[in-house]
């Protein structure tokens, strides 16, 4: 036998593998025209080009004719930088006020202010020297005359019914039948 070249031979095997795949896609369009694949793959496409354009949904925009105004900005030459403000005092030549203790209760007023920490010794009490005037003899008071009362000039007009002797209030309830 004859040997082939492997020229023939790979341009053999390159024309059996062209030839497969045009019967393959030849088939392959037949089954998916039969089967109904071809239809799903055109929904498919307008399903897409749908996809890319919504339409809108009126209810969640607005006209720009009812949106306010943005309010004006501040004037800014009311305000000054940070850097500016003027520098905060040194607080550790202060005390708190409730550090300080307070002055002890003075017996009578103290006219001195008290410094801070110390109170000025209070003034002891005294008492006044009083100097009442010398008593004077009181007037003799002027006789008084009593009067008499009148003696009262009272009538009885009661009148009493003897024909029931039986006072109700009085009676014992055996009477009655109770």
């Amino acid at each position: 036998m004859k040997a082939v070249s492997p020229g023939v031979l790979l341009l053999a095997a390159i024309l059996l593998i062209l030839v497969g795949y045009a019967i393959g896609m030849r088939q392959g369009k037949q089954s998916g025209r039969l089967e109904g694949f071809q239809a799903a793959a055109d929904n498919l496409e307008m399903k897409v080009v749908e996809d890319k354009c919504p339409e809108p949904d009126p209810s969640k925009w607005v006209l720009k004719a009812t949106v306010p105004p943005c309010p004006p900005l501040p004037d800014m030459s009311k305000y000054m930088l940070k850097t500016e403000c003027p520098p905060q005092p040194d607080m550790s030549k202060y005390v708190l006020k409730t550090s300080v203790p307070s002055c002890p209760p003075c017996i009578s007023t103290c006219s001195k202010p008290c410094t801070i920490g110390e109170c000025p010794p209070c003034p002891r009490p005294r008492c006044p020297t009083v100097k009442c005037p010398e008593p004077k003899a009181c007037p003799a008071c002027p006789a008084v005359t009593v009067q008499a009362c009148p003696e009262p000039n009272i009538q009885c007009n009661a009148k009493y019914d003897a024909s029931n002797k039986v006072r109700p209030m009085l009676a014992s309830t055996s009477t009655f039948g109770f």
